[in-house]
């Protein structure tokens, strides 16, 4: 009797059935018990040949089997180390707003030394020729970066300089379009992106703070598609008490703005949100019951229409494994600095942008350096080595753990530490309801929510009915 190669491999219960996932997210669905049965080598003779398929337990003539998983393994893994080309800048931290649940990001409105000068101008001139690749994008974040359309042009003229492609998102609260912006605007590399939290009370309540102003921003909003299309612009909402408890309403406004996507945003646990908002913000089943019914019914959307939830989309994505994404609080590793960097107010670089809120309020010092000047290397690898839920003793064990990241940046905002149980974080709580959804509607072959994974995954109001992408060959 040939002798048996046993390779790491995870399960979990999903209904009646065990999810078996091996170390890069092949998966299979296999009679309860089945773990036991490998383990114990009391396999039938169609789970040893599926197991073998799934490169979990194969014959030791069969090295190449290893061979080929190690590799796979190894492209994960350093998949991610692209070049720097992603970069968010803050080129001023004043805003003419002030919203409840701002992250500590922003300055007065007529605050001096917070806006980037000459010497930061010529930094980040000098960063971009440091930079390899053809392309570039860059986001100007704030603040409110429309408060400076004289560096917003500067800065747009270095990119285009310099990189034969080049992308452009100004992320604005819309509340004036002023002449000079609305030609930044008719660029056709520069987008726009907002926050609609809801309609017009929910907005003066979050942001604007009065009627008058909300009314203005949708006027403004409504003229920006007008004139450009609303391709040019998206927007996200941060859900608060008043759109939790109403999903429908709030899909409802996207669908009659026009958009055919919604990223649905829990309040973060970082700077004045984490104060207003204290009990919200840690409330994950509470948030997990919104999120549930807001899909269900975005699910019911879909039998006339193509509409996505953002986020959903990209974990559907990352399971079956169409194309590779960049989101950077999902996925493992998350190499930072490799093709993502956050440039502040004051030319200190980051890692994300909540790395850098936690920075700003004195949480924790994440800068990594500064333009013009050396980087870190020491905390770099730190980062780096905890960005891997690979090495995580309690994602090791889950059977989600090819398709799913960490997010350190989170854990340390609430629990002031990266090494709390990954079972009780808010992060893990969050995905295992969404993991747990989709493997569910997968196990039970619920045709309505396939068809609508399948538009998703190929973004396409009729996608090619490819239903074996869900499963293996035994279980078409």
């Amino acid at each position: 009797m040939t002798d048996k190669l046993t390779t790491p491999f995870r399960f979990r219960e999903i209904g009646s059935r065990t999810l078996v996932s091996n170390e890069v997210g092949d998966y299979g669905f296999f009679e309860a018990g089945i773990a036991g049965r490998i383990l114990g080598n009391d396999l039938l003779k169609d789970e040893e040949t599926r197991l073998s398929d799934l490169l979990i337990k194969f014959d030791e003539t069969e090295h190449w089997k290893l061979l080929a998983l190690a590799k796979r393994v190894k492209d994960r893994l350093s998949r991610t180390k692209q070049g720097l080309s992603y970069i968010i800048i803050i080129p001023t931290l004043r805003c003419d707003l002030s919203c409840t649940y701002c992250q500590v990001s922003r300055a007065p409105l007529h605050a001096k030394g917070f806006d980037w000068d000459e010497e930061k101008l010529s930094r980040f001139s000098n960063f971009l020729d440091g930079l390899q690749g053809d392309k570039v994008k860059i986001e100007f974040q704030g603040g409110e970066p429309t408060l400076r359309p004289d560096l917003i042009k500067q800065i747009i003229s270095m990119g285009e300089e310099r990189f034969p492609e080049s992308e452009f998102v100004i992320c604005t609260n819309l509340m004036s379009v002023t002449k000079e912006m609305a030609e930044i605007y008719r660029r056709p590399n520069v987008y726009i992106s907002t926050s609609i939290d809801g309609p017009e009370d929910v907005m003066a309540s979050n942001r604007t703070h009065n009627q008058k102003s909300a009314k203005q921003f949708f006027e403004n909003f409504k003229h920006i598609k007008y004139c450009y299309g609303i391709h040019k612009v998206s927007a996200l909402p941060t859900i608060t008490e008043e759109m939790l408890r109403d999903p429908k309403a709030l899909i409802d406004l996207y669908l009659s703005l026009g958009f055919s996507s919604i990223f649905l945003r829990p309040v973060n646990y970082m700077g004045f949100a984490r104060k207003t908002f204290k009990e919200l913000s840690k409330d994950v089943a509470k948030w997990n019951q919104f999120y549930r019914e807001a899909i269900e019914y975005i699910v019911q959307i879909n039998k006339d229409t193509f509409f996505e939830e953002f986020y959903f989309s990209l974990v559907l994505k990352n399971i079956f494994q169409i194309d590779d994404h960049g989101f950077v609080d999902f996925r493992s590793p998350n190499f930072f600095l490799s093709d993502y960097c956050v440039i502040d107010f004051d030319g200190r670089i980051y890692p994300s942008d909540e790395a850098r809120m936690l920075s700003r309020t004195g949480h924790v010092d994440l800068s990594l350096g500064e333009m013009g000047g050396p980087i870190d290397k020491e905390k770099l690898r730190n980062l780096n080595w905890h960005s891997m839920n690979q090495v995580d003793s309690d994602c090791l064990h889950c059977a989600y753990m090819p398709f799913c990241g960490v997010d350190m940046i989170d854990d340390l905002s609430r629990y002031n530490r990266i090494d709390s149980p990954k079972l009780d974080t808010w992060f893990c709580m969050r995905h295992m309801m969404i993991f747990d959804l989709i493997f569910e509607k997968v196990a039970s072959k619920d045709i309505e929510w396939l068809d609508v994974f399948l538009k998703w995954v190929y973004r396409k109001i009729d996608p090619p009915k490819t239903y074996e992408l869900f499963y293996d060959k035994a279980e078409i």
